[in-house]
């Protein structure tokens, strides 16, 4: 058998770490098409090299995933992102924080597909890593429990999305300003799974605090504060408040005139 010399052998050992240097002027020059090539090619280079569990491996696999993912191929991004998953669990433990970059990334490509169930599990997972570290008001965990929000929505789990809901509103208030516009979007949540739960007179309180802070912080033309009072015209007509949902819409046509 023929074998590599020295010189060869370091060349080969190094085409990943060339790779990963092209990847990462790519991505400072934005041209994620040519990112993907070199992401590619560092991940192949170094499963040849290195082997499919070593944690340069994991890395360059997340890459992979990560560029695939900014490019919207998100299911070329997939087997990646779960091969970079497996590898930083291995070389770091199950609950280490660094699994923090598979695992979110796993959430959001399969929110990207439309799979709920499984962006449920990992971004759930995500919070009970981040839980462990920091507590349970970090604002990271608040961020992904809106997002969970969403996930449920869509899975039509209206208990799930309420709890969520609740649980984003509680993290907020213990830092956020109470007007600050990140709590009026989680009171739509709340308001949103409180329809779905049949609780009028719940949704209709949350409704109108949620009013209350985008009418504090926007002007009355602001299109945001227009796309709610449509929302609440909508809700009112089913939650027994007719009266608020002719106002709202008043409000909606003297914007247009």
């Amino acid at each position: 058998m023929v074998q590599a010399s020295p010189a060869e052998a370091e060349e080969s050992a190094l085409e990943h770490q060339v790779a990963y240097r092209d990847y990462r002027a790519a991505l400072i020059a934005q041209d994620f098409e040519t990112a993907l090539i070199y992401a590619r090619k560092g991940h192949a280079f170094a499963l040849r090299d290195l082997g499919l569990r070593n944690a340069q491996t994991g890395v360059l696999a997340y890459n992979l995933g990560a560029v695939s993912y900014r490019l919207e191929r998100y299911r070329d991004g997939l087997p990646p992102l779960l091969e970079a998953e497996k590898t930083y669990a291995e070389n770091y433990g199950l609950d280490s924080t660094k699994n923090l970059l598979p695992i979110r990334k796993l959430a959001s490509t399969y929110e990207a597909l439309g799979n709920w169930p499984e962006a449920e599990r990992y971004s759930v997972r995500a919070i009970e890593i981040i839980e462990a570290t920091q507590g349970r008001t970090a604002k990271e965990i608040t961020e992904i429990l809106m997002d969970l929000t969403q996930i449920t929505q869509h899975l039509g789990e209206a208990k799930r999305m309420r709890s969520y809901a609740n649980r984003a509103l509680y993290n907020m208030h213990q830092g956020e300003d109470s007007n600050a516009l990140a709590i009026g979007h989680a009171y739509i949540s709340l308001t949103t799974a409180e329809i779905m739960l049949g609780d009028a007179l719940a949704a209709n309180k949350s409704l109108d605090r949620a009013i209350e802070i985008y009418e504090s912080q926007m002007p009355p033309e602001d299109p945001r504060l227009l796309r709610l009072y449509a929302f609440a015209a909508d809700t009112f007509d089913q939650t027994g408040r007719p009266g608020s949902a002719r106002k709202y819409r008043r409000r909606i046509n003297a914007s247009e005139n």
